[in-house]
């Protein structure tokens, strides 16, 4: 099966009118894909840099007989729109975009919501922003994977640093083609490293490839900028808000090493209101969900049971692997009071 043009033909898109002033109401065609179980609970997943929702593939054939999932690819990525510069790409924009597809497109009431990369630190943001304009539209739960959401623990690629930079980031990737990203990223972010024959590969390089994605990533990879300057802020103010928080976290990450996680949970995630836990995925690199999509299906399925079955009420599980396999998830740590 081509996964590309499978995800391609069960997609939709609507229009995003940009709240970044700089781009003046400029509007960007948003591909959206509703996938799995209609009726069943909701599953909103939330890709990260320079990906995009084709990320969640394989945890969708997992999880699609239980949930209604619900993903989108942001302007600059994936099959959505790519406007080229002066266009300003940023993660607030994306976290309006992100508000209101679940608010005004679709139509979102009780749901659960899974981020990864810079998805995160958009998640972050439209939480606080959901928490402003109505709690009870926040998510039951919030699924947080591997991130490099503390950038002084963090690592940074090369190619991450040369695109960030002014000066060599539109040399960097016009030396790039999208079969040489998706290979670069196959054969140091995943785990077991995947070669450019692998079908999830092909798919990535067939979204940068589509509507020139590549030309865009010296604008895209300047959202690395606003998490420096915000970050804490907003790790800050998720740690005040009342929604069960669950840390995924691949073992093997040398981007967001497992330093990144351990410091964010004890700073931030530990203590705050709601039901929270910390899994690591032993069999994991950084892209958990591709890696372990079994594992990560199971964390979701056994916390979403518990917040559906024990509303109101503190649970807790064995600290132990996942039916106790050694090459399962471990839950590392759970803390919290009532869940909403």
């Amino acid at each position: 099966m081509d996964i590309f043009d499978d995800w391609l033909r069960g997609g939709t898109h609507f229009t995003w009118a940009s709240t970044t002033a700089a781009n003046a109401g400029a509007e960007v065609e948003v591909f959206s894909r509703r996938c799995g179980t209609p009726g069943a609970p909701a599953l909103v997943c939330v890709h990260g840099f320079p990906t995009s929702s084709i990320d969640y593939y394989a945890l969708v054939a997992e999880l699609g007989a239980e949930f209604d999932i619900f993903t989108l690819d942001f302007p600059g990525y994936g099959l959505s729109g790519k406007p080229p510069q002066p266009y300003v790409y940023s993660l607030y924009d994306d976290a309006r975009l992100l508000v209101h597809a679940i608010t005004e497109v679709w139509e979102l009431g009780e749901y659960a919501m899974i981020t990864h990369d810079r998805g995160t630190s958009i998640g972050m943001v439209a939480l606080a922003l959901l928490a402003d304009q109505d709690t009870t539209r926040l998510p039951t739960d919030v699924f947080m994977t591997n991130a490099n959401i503390f950038l002084p623990l963090a690592n940074l690629t090369a190619f991450q640093v040369a695109l960030l930079d002014d000066a060599t980031g539109r040399a960097t990737a016009a030396a790039a083609t999208p079969d040489m990203l998706a290979a670069g990223l196959g054969l140091t972010t995943f785990m077991p490293r995947r070669s450019p024959q692998d079908p999830e590969i092909i798919a990535l390089a067939k979204c940068f490839a589509h509507n020139d994605g590549i030309s865009v990533l010296p604008d895209t990879v300047k959202y690395l900028h606003e998490r420096a300057a915000h970050e804490t802020d907003w790790l800050e103010r998720l740690s005040g808000i009342d929604v069960n928080t669950t840390v995924i976290w691949g073992l093997h990450d040398g981007v967001a090493p497992l330093r990144v996680a351990n410091h964010v949970w004890q700073t931030y995630l530990k203590d705050k209101p709601g039901r929270n836990r910390y899994w690591v995925v032993p069999g994991a690199d950084h892209y958990v969900q591709c890696d372990a999509p079994r594992e990560v299906a199971e964390i979701i399925r056994l916390t979403t049971a518990a917040s559906s079955v024990n509303a109101g009420h503190k649970t807790a599980i064995a600290l132990q692997t996942i039916g106790d396999r050694p090459e399962g998830s471990v839950l590392v740590d759970q803390s919290g009071g009532d869940s909403r």
